[in-house]
């Protein structure tokens, strides 16, 4: 029988083991065969969380301590694989310092059979977890916000009763009654928002995405209205957390086009400055600077505390983020909270960005003039006379572009190592981005030669390579001749050796 699947997400802003008590949870899995489970812990930061696996013994069961400072929610999602009909069952917990909740699930029994005793089950009855599954994933692609503005607000209101008729049962703490209030009141704009945000990415190129665009952002609006962004009072709350932490990257998405779309109202409000100057400093960094700008436009205290611990990890997330800025971000951090407990957490890994920033070594070579002065395919070419190459079209801007490059490169060059393959990086649409460009070659230990594509090269390399994505892949042979690569995206690492080892063979 296949292994059982047990995760649980963990939002808890007070992580310090100072002061902290121990919370238990002991877990119990009848009628099936796992031998572990797994659940997720407070690491170095609210987001990154450390993994941990339970060896459950021979009757099911097993347990796990926690160290808490205040009380946390608790998401914990369980799958049974015994057979193709079991469904993943989440359930929600709320953990307090000083908690032996006891959980048991019997996979075949109604309900899983869940089960919550000991001291704090009073706070973990099944009742409002039933409310967890709820999706609205069949929504997705629809062009009005007409079903998910109905769902959720039925949501909420079902969040409501439950809460009402589970506390006439259970009588459950204040704080839980408390924090579950507000996790109540920031629902139906999470689950809106989150909804719409995803969603625009499906119906981006109908029509009705435009003509429909002020129905979804008068609604959000009139949600929005309904509470307050910045709560520090909330930061128990998952759906609070979800909310400020998906607005931090979905604003930024916005302000992009309010860039494009009204230039000179979008600079004189968040850069204040008159166009030319203020598209400088915004192409300079539309990532990592711009969001501190959201922060701090839109937060403040505790909240804005912990909006810049999901900027840090977003900026040090290794296959979509960039280090650009982050140290000096950091260091702002410091200066507005200087008794923060996340300055200690991030220091070593902010040390650690300052070492790969200046690790360019002799082997990243740069071409002339950054390779800026290149305008044809032909003059790239020359470059590589007499060399079999493998060419990586990429971008500093191009999440998939690092993901590959994180993922595949080193296994390639340690398969080619000695054996006359070169490597050339074409980095595409970042002339103005030279020194984040600089640094992630760095970051990445990008050894190879080096050129900073003008719009001309990088027009003529893909109009005669017939090719139109980021990563894009060439394989050019000695005598000058070359071929797109058929390993498509994502790699085919193998496809790609195979093409590389004929090309060597000539």
């Amino acid at each position: 029988m296949k292994k059982l699947l047990f995760t649980s997400v963990i939002f808890i802003l007070l992580i310090s083991s100072a002061g902290a008590q121990n919370a238990i949870l002991n877990v119990s899995f009848a009628n099936t065969s796992a031998k572990w489970c797994r659940i997720t812990v407070p690491g170095n930061t609210v987001l990154q969380e450390e993994y941990t696996e339970i060896q459950l013994n021979a009757q099911g069961s097993g347990s796990h301590v926690f160290k808490l400072t205040k009380p946390a929610f608790i998401s914990l999602i369980y799958r049974s694989n015994d057979s193709d009909t079991t469904k993943p069952f989440t359930y929600i917990m709320y953990l307090s310092p000083g908690d032996n909740v006891n959980f048991a699930a019997n996979f075949r029994s109604r309900y899983n059979g869940v089960r919550v005793s000991g001291k704090g089950s009073k706070n973990n009855q099944p009742l409002l977890s039933a409310l967890a599954g709820a999706s609205a994933e069949s929504m997705y692609g629809d062009t009005t916000p007409a079903r998910i503005i109905a769902f959720a607000n039925k949501h909420q209101a079902d969040m409501k009763a439950a809460l009402s008729k589970y506390i006439k049962l259970y009588k459950p703490s204040d704080d839980f009654i408390a924090n579950e209030g507000f996790n109540i009141a920031y629902d139906a704009a999470y689950q809106y928002y989150d909804f719409k945000e995803n969603n625009k990415f499906r119906i981006w190129q109908s029509k009705s995405y435009d003509q429909n665009l002020n129905k979804w952002v008068s609604i959000q609006d009139s949600l929005f209205s309904t509470i307050k962004l910045n709560n520090d009072k909330a930061l128990n709350a998952v759906n609070y957390i979800l909310l400020i932490k998906e607005f931090l990257l979905r604003e930024k998405e916005r302000l992009w086009n309010y860039a494009e779309k009204n230039p000179e109202q979008f600079y004189k409000d968040w850069y204040n400055s008159d166009v030319e100057t203020g598209r400088k400093l915004f192409t300079q960094d539309k990532q990592n600077l711009l969001q501190e700008k959201i922060i701090n436009h839109y937060f403040a205290n505790h909240t804005a505390e912990y909006l810049y611990t999901c900027l840090f990890d977003f900026a040090m997330d290794k296959y979509q983020g960039t280090p650009d800025n982050i140290v000096l971000i950091y260091e702002d951090f410091k200066r507005q909270y200087p008794n923060s407990k996340y300055i200690s957490l991030y220091r070593p890994s902010m040390d650690a960005i300052k070492l790969k920033e200046t690790n360019l070594t002799a082997d990243m070579v740069f071409a002339k003039d950054n390779g800026t002065t290149l305008n044809t395919f032909d003059d790239l070419l020359a470059l590589a006379k007499g060399k079999t190459i493998l060419l990586d079209m990429w971008g500093t801007w191009c999440g998939p572009c690092r993901s590959e490059i994180i993922a595949n490169g080193p296994a390639i060059k340690a398969y080619f190592k000695d054996k006359g393959l070169d490597y050339f990086y074409v980095a595409n649409h970042d002339v103005e981005h030279e020194v984040e460009w600089k640094q992630l070659i760095g970051y990445f230990n990008m050894t190879g030669t080096h050129i900073l594509a003008n719009a001309s090269l990088t027009e003529d390399i893909l109009a005669k390579t017939k090719s139109s994505s980021y990563p894009t892949y060439i394989i050019i042979k000695k005598d000058g001749t070359y071929e797109l690569s058929k390993t498509g995206y994502p790699m085919n690492r193998q496809v790609l050796i195979k093409e590389l080892k004929d090309a060597l063979k000539n």
